[in-house]
């Protein structure tokens, strides 16, 4: 009898900056344009969208943003979708304290940490988008993964 084992490829969209390497895994990664998301899997490219957020910082800039909605319109058609965050709402809460923004501009940030967990629910419960905050992102990367695996075994 021929076992003939297949090999998850993970397709990394080619605007992540830094992106995870999954280097623990046997899985290989792949950096190709996605048109929606950051992360999927090929051939499940339709089916499985995972959007990482790295800090608090960038999420806030992003709750404001017009195109940052039409993105949540384009994940919510997905059967998997997931917004993964590298930080938890302890973090978001907090905003903008303890981020990387600089002292002499946190007096003119506007979003504030209640205002982003209030879009987050808003996200979750119009869009049905999974939101998984993380404490960080070596965490984060094991959480994609893990999730990654079971739409892999389940399609």
């Amino acid at each position: 009898m021929l076992l003939v084992t297949t090999v998850m490829k993970i397709l990394v969209d080619t605007r992540e900056k830094i992106p995870w390497t999954f280097a623990s895994t046997q899985s290989e990664v792949e950096k190709r344009k996605l048109d929606t998301g950051d992360y999927t899997l090929e051939g499940l490219e339709d089916v499985l969208c995972i959007e990482r957020k790295k800090s608090v910082a960038e999420l806030a800039g992003n709750v404001t943003d017009g195109r940052f909605t039409k993105e949540l319109l384009r994940i919510s058609s997905f059967k998997y979708a997931f917004l993964i965050l590298e930080f938890d709402y302890r973090h978001i809460d907090m905003f903008p304290e303890g981020s990387d923004i600089p002292k002499y501009l946190k007096k003119k940030v506007r979003v504030k940490g209640n205002f982003i967990i209030k879009r987050l629910s808003n996200i979750a419960i119009d869009y049905g988008i999974h939101i998984l905050p993380c404490t960080n992102t070596q965490y984060a990367e094991h959480v994609a993964y893990s999730l990654m695996k079971r739409v892999y075994e389940r399609v």
